[in-house]
């Protein structure tokens, strides 16, 4: 007889209830050149009996039985007894749309591909079906049929890793195999062949029904066999740094982010949750991995802090008599990222800034608020992720009356951001100075915020002139030009008119401005585009904004 161009392995155990749906979608498939393997791995509820009767007398299928082996022996037997030049493989609860075979039979023979890949069907009990790219981070299925490069691990890391979206030449997979015993099992051998391959032909086309929803599915599991994720997360980096992937480390690190957020997703036992959190923590320092989401919304960044010493945050939150620190530490509780630390100081009056600066080692960044300040859920996930290697992140804010800000609060500093400020200088300067010095003092290396995501509340007004006289004389100010500390005068002296109630309190405040320049010995600043034009004129300014 000859042999079939493709070999579909179908591996099943205990899915007397499914496996029928499976065969009957290898039968209805449009491309008829293939040999269907239906692997029974020693079932107790007569999944061969029910495959037998649903393939009947289609020469095309071959049932082989062996004992309870698991599922990467099911696939591996699939393997040394498949004739055809093709690999696909189908799970014995998941189908074949009609032309799964066919699409991919072309797209590799005229692209001369050694794999490829499609989008998917999410179908789960309720009958529901929604579309997948099969693409980490991007669910929505766009473009056409494409090549997708794996030069990059951070390419590789994005794409389902499941053996079963995807057709294989048998020359690709070789002598590569499934680990026997193993569970995620699809992880390294995924890798291994995108080692070997640096490409894969992708189609945008859901062509694979993937069964969401049924008890017992490995991806589902809240048990100890989730553990076994953290080992083959330790086995693909060995494959990703051997392959020479570029960016492994930020690859792996995606890739361990997203893996771990799937493990312990479905698990509500605390201790389990606990336990498996801590050896995840362990296996990314031993690999030298982050915790990085990659800026995939799907992932939830809870488990961060207790992942990566990098994600962790001690908030000060201080307290002038009388002001009520309940809005605040509410809002801190609230957060998306869990606030590693956060401490009350009763303080009647120092500068935030004194405390946003002050020695502290339990934790890689420090934030401060003043009581009744209220930061947004996504305040700390979107300040710390992303900041990776910054010595500050300085987030956008906003007064309760909506006027922009100049406040230590904006600023959260990392431990080698504030290790390399001079403290005790600064922290002499008025708070809406010293804000606005550190940011500038720290730039190119302070990220920014992507949004206004903190709330501000009352704050006391600093005069302009001793704001002005501090930009003049402060010795930790030096390293700026003159004409910063005039541009950072100016962002001052806006805000204050901003908050002013009339028209004409405005336009006294900003001939305030430009006296308080001249007097102090401040040039006329740039031209910017965040200055209005009264107050422009006010401080000599008469060019047109950059």
């Amino acid at each position: 007889m000859p042999a079939p161009a493709i070999s579909v392995i179908l591996p099943c155990r205990d899915l007397a209830a499914h496996v029928g749906v499976a065969i009957a979608s290898l039968q209805a498939q449009s491309f008829v050149d293939f040999e269907a393997l239906v692997i029974d791995d020693g079932s107790g509820d007569g999944t061969a009996e029910v495959a037998r009767r649903a393939f009947g007398t289609d020469p095309r299928f071959r049932l082989i039985t062996t004992p309870q082996q698991g599922l990467s022996i099911a696939r591996n037997t699939g393997l040394d007894a498949a004739r055809g030049a093709m690999i696909a493989f189908l799970d014995g609860d998941d189908a074949f749309a009609p032309d799964f075979l066919a699409a991919h039979h072309r797209a590799l023979t005229q692209s001369g591909a050694e794999w490829s890949a499609c989008a998917v069907q999410l179908v789960w009990p309720d009958g529901g079906k929604y579309p997948h790219s099969a693409i980490h981070g991007a669910p929505d299925i766009k473009g056409a049929e494409r090549w997708i490069a794996l030069e990059d691990a951070r390419e590789v890391a994005r794409l389902f890793p499941s053996a079963w979206n995807k057709l294989y030449r048998r020359d690709l997979i070789g002598e590569t195999r499934f680990i026997p015993g193993a569970l995620f099992e699809d992880h390294p051998f995924f890798w291994t062949l995108a080692a070997k391959a640096r490409r894969i032909r992708y189609l945008p086309q859901p062509l694979y029904l993937y069964h969401r929803g049924r008890a017992g599915q490995i991806t589902d599991r809240a048990d100890r066999g989730m553990f076994q994720q953290l080992d083959r997360l330790s086995e693909v980096a060995a494959i990703a740094r051997a392959g020479g992937f570029h960016h492994a480390t930020a690859g792996l690190s995606h890739l361990a982010t997203r893996v771990i957020h799937e493990r312990l997703a479905p698990v509500s036992d605390r201790a389990l949750r606990a336990e498996f959190t801590n050896q995840a923590a362990q296996v990314l320092t031993r690999e030298g991995l982050c915790w990085d989401r990659a800026g995939a919304g799907d992932i939830a960044p809870s488990p961060a802090p207790m992942l990566d010493p990098q994600m962790r945050l001690h908030v000060r939150v201080i307290c002038p008599p009388g002001r009520d620190p309940a809005p605040t530490l509410q809002a801190l509780a609230a957060q998306n990222l869990p606030v590693w630390k956060i401490s009350q100081i009763m303080d009647p009056g120092t500068c935030l800034s004194a405390h946003l600066l002050a020695p502290q080692r339990d934790a890689a960044w420090t934030a401060v608020l003043r009581a009744g300040d209220c930061p947004h859920p996504d305040w700390a996930a979107s300040a710390l992720e992303g900041a990776r290697g910054a010595r500050a992140v300085l987030t956008a804010a906003q007064y309760a009356n909506g006027v922009m800000a100049h406040d230590p609060a904006m600023l959260i500093l990392h431990q080698t951001g504030r290790d390399s400020l001079s403290a005790a200088s600064i922290t002499a300067l008025p708070d809406p100075v010293a804000a606005a010095a550190l940011a500038a003092l720290l730039d190119p290396a302070c990220n920014h915020a992507p949004a206004a995501c903190l709330r501000l509340g009352p704050r006391p007004e600093h005069a302009l002139r001793a704001m002005a006289d501090a930009l003049v004389t402060s010795e930790a100010l030096r390293p700026l030009p003159p004409q910063s500390r005039a541009a950072i005068f100016a962002h001052l002296a806006q805000a204050q008119m901003a908050q002013r109630p009339t028209r004409l309190r405005r336009l006294a405040c900003a001939l305030q401005a430009g006296l308080t320049r001249h007097r102090a010995g401040l040039p006329v600043p740039p031209a910017l585009p965040s200055i209005g034009p009264i107050l422009r004129i006010a401080l000599g300014q008469f060019g047109t904004p950059e």
